[in-house]
């Protein structure tokens, strides 16, 4: 199975980045799952597929703010 490197990134309260990852996973839903199961102490967290906005979440909770 082909799997792509996800880019994840936490920001804090003044936009700036936090924590960044790459997280290798087989599709979207799959690099969500392993960016929320992180739980970084972040504002916010993305996650993102070279240029591609894959989703956003409360770093905090894991909770999705903007979907794919």
């Amino acid at each position: 199975m082909l799997m792509t490197a996800y880019r994840l990134f936490c920001l804090d309260h003044s936009r700036k980045i936090t924590h960044a990852a790459v997280l290798d996973g087989a599709d979207d839903s799959e690099a969500i799952g392993l960016a929320q199961a992180a739980r970084f102490d972040a504002v916010t967290c993305e996650v993102w597929d070279v240029d591609r906005l894959v989703t956003t979440f409360d770093g905090r909770n894991g909770g999705a703010i903007h979907g794919r």
